[in-house]
């Protein structure tokens, strides 16, 4: 079995998460690399889009469990109820994607609030967050993804099935169930690869963008100190000396 880059980077994401936890001597630790788990994106893009999702997504949730245990308590029909008012709030505000998260953060400072329940409920939340930002920092350092690459060899694949595939039709030497069974492969790697290509889109969008804005920089700099010297040249143009 080969393993992938995202099988990597999620198990450097637990280890990061669950060290981090432990030089910052955080109490349970395992939270963190849940948070992990759930915080790693497959593009570095989408890394930094989520992030910020996870953020407003963890607040919701620890912001809910304090005002509930605080009202409420935490009795197990007061926590179902607080995690359906968190649901519909991720819903209400298109963070989707940051549910599970929520929940995790919602149960962790639920569960056994003590003397020090703010204090308790800062840590746990601090925690997570550490999960989080390992994640994205895994994602942004470690094994980045070369979407081109497998892009084009999915695409050569595919192209050398359905050329096969016509001609063996066109010299009716292709059996109707192998077809049929084969169409849909074809169809399933069809959806792959625009995934596939949606994500090589993404990075493509986002490392152009900061290449566009390095050259313009670069461009502004230039103009500006080849004016510099004009000016300078033009001084000493003009100067009696």
């Amino acid at each position: 079995m080969k393993l992938g880059a995202r099988i990597l980077k999620t198990g450097i994401a637990i280890t990061l998460a669950l060290f981090l936890s432990h030089i910052f001597d955080l109490p349970s630790p395992v939270f963190a690399g849940i948070a992990a788990i759930f915080a790693l994106q497959p593009t570095v893009y989408r890394s930094y889009q989520s992030i910020i999702e996870h953020i407003q997504g963890n607040l919701i949730g620890a912001a809910t469990a304090v005002l509930f245990v605080m009202a409420f308590g935490n009795s197990i029909f007061i926590i179902g109820l607080a995690a359906v008012l968190v649901i519909t709030l991720n819903l209400k505000l298109k963070l989707g994607n940051t549910i599970s998260l929520s929940l995790v953060t919602l149960i962790a400072i639920m569960e056994t609030p003590g003397d020090d329940f703010i204090q308790f409920a800062l840590i746990r939340f601090s925690t997570i967050m550490l999960g989080v930002v390992s994640a994205f920092i895994v994602n942004l350092v470690f094994l980045p993804p070369k979407y081109e690459n497998k892009l084009y060899y999915k695409s050569s694949i595919l192209s050398e099935e359905i050329t096969k595939w016509i001609r063996l039709s066109t010299r009716h030497a292709s059996e109707h169930q192998l077809l049929k069974a084969d169409i849909e492969k074809l169809r399933e790697g069809i959806i792959k690869l625009d995934q596939l290509y949606m994500m090589y889109k993404e990075e493509r969008d986002y490392f152009k963008k900061k290449y566009t804005c390095k050259i313009t920089k670069a461009c502004h700099l230039q103009a500006n100190d080849q004016h510099g010297k004009k000016i300078t040249r033009n001084v000493k143009k003009t100067s009696p000396l």
